[in-house]
């Protein structure tokens, strides 16, 4: 790897930090909403107006904090997380550059959306080791007025019942079905992000406001396409490991898509797709375009 190229990537690692927590903070009650929607059970029809119920019955029972459950956890670890996540896209993108010879050769005319592809699933399944645990966390607080099958007091409180009940590896409970979901979204939000920018006058340097556009369209892209996953992977994560409290009983992502549409019809892949898109669209934009346009402005400074 060139200087340039571990110089860039150094770069990267420092402004997503805030970048991160910015973007996912802004729409946090959206996620919350979406966690809420796609632990329901029921014969589902796809309906907009989930999204203003879920959050008035939230409210209403729970009050604004409600919204909020699992915030601290989140902004805690998305600094961080995020930035190892678009470190490891950088990095990963360098070295499949370098390695390509034989892969280049049998898709030569779209090697570099198959390298945004590769790229992206890898950066998601290094971060991964950093998101996991708090996803686990995040969303057991976020549904357990749900799903009534804990009472954690709180963040901390959550994790000490979580390791004394459960074991350390309960905070990696579905580590398949998170890399399934997760690094199919980052390697279609990844490919379908680097496609959009070919459109921009310079794809290399966007501005801030075309950042913005072609990141919450491919993460609204992605995020669509990948809702059953996540489904799926949220369900099997919000479980007690050795409790057969729960309903869902999924042993992996394929059985548990395979008891959703059997149980819940085929239109339940679509749970909480609206409010994830919705959350998504905004929540990358952010991010995304403030870690290019901050990335840009070092790199313009520094003349990297």
């Amino acid at each position: 790897m060139t200087q340039n190229e571990e110089d860039i990537i150094e770069i990267t690692s420092i402004t997503s930090i805030l970048a991160g927590i910015v973007g996912k903070g802004a729409c946090f009650p959206l996620d919350t909403i979406r966690s809420k929607i796609q632990v329901q059970q029921n014969q589902f029809a796809l309906k907009g107006g989930q999204i203003y119920g879920t959050a008035k019955m939230t409210i209403a029972s729970e009050g604004i904090k409600g919204l909020y459950k699992g915030f601290l956890i989140s902004m805690l670890v998305t600094g961080p997380g995020y930035s190892l996540y678009l470190t490891s896209y950088e990095f990963y993108k360098f070295q499949l550059n370098k390695r390509n010879v034989n892969i280049y050769i049998l898709y030569e005319q779209n090697w570099e959306n198959m390298n945004s592809f590769i790229s992206g699933m890898l950066a998601e399944a290094t971060s991964c080791l950093l998101w996991l645990p708090q996803d686990v966390i995040k969303e057991r607080l976020q549904v357990q007025s749900n799903l009534k099958l804990y009472n954690y007091n709180g963040t901390i409180d959550a994790i000490r019942q979580i390791l004394q009940q459960e074991g350390f590896f309960a905070l990696y409970r579905a580590y398949g079905a998170t890399i399934a979901s997760f690094g199919p979204f980052s390697a279609f939000y990844f490919m379908f992000y680097e496609k959009l920018k070919t459109f921009l006058k310079n794809p290399k340097q966007p501005t801030f406001l075309e950042s913005m556009v072609a990141s919450g369209g491919a993460a609204g892209l992605a995020g669509f396409i990948c809702n059953p996953f996540d489904v799926v992977k949220l369900r099997m994560q919000v479980q007690r490991a050795g409790k057969n409290t729960s309903s869902y009983g999924y042993r992996n992502l394929p059985h548990g898509l395979y008891l959703m549409v059997k149980n819940e019809g085929l239109l339940s892949l679509t749970k909480g797709s609206l409010a994830k898109i919705l959350f998504t669209c905004p929540s990358t934009a952010i991010s995304m375009s403030f870690a290019e346009f901050a990335r840009i402005y070092f790199i313009k400074r520094y003349n990297y």
